[in-house]
């Protein structure tokens, strides 16, 4: 995969892993210029970030890069304490309503 192809699928990720920890995990984050793709393996890309205002509060995402669907967080503390239980979180687009 080319570099720009890759630059293009992490500045689409941003904004959906942004409104999914918004919704979520009721946190405004902040991500890093580092992130990886797991290719050949999956179609998936892991962003690195922290919350705002924290640099302390890590987390890492990972969105298939095909679907743009989130399929894992993982993250300090301070990041997965902050977990909205499913009936309170507001719903987004980056939700599967169809369930």
């Amino acid at each position: 995969m080319t570099k720009s192809k890759k630059e293009a699928i992490y500045n689409k990720a941003v904004p959906i892993a942004q409104q999914y920890m918004k919704d979520n995990f009721n946190a405004d984050v902040v991500f890093s210029d580092n992130y990886e793709f797991l290719d050949p393996m999956s179609s998936t890309i892991v962003l690195y970030g922290h919350m705002s205002g924290d640099k302390d509060a890590t987390f890492d995402i990972m969105i298939d890069h095909g679907t743009f669907k989130i399929s894992q967080v993982g993250g300090s503390s301070k990041v997965m304490d902050r977990r909205v239980k499913p009936d309170q979180k507001n719903k987004s687009s980056t939700e599967d309503t169809k369930k």
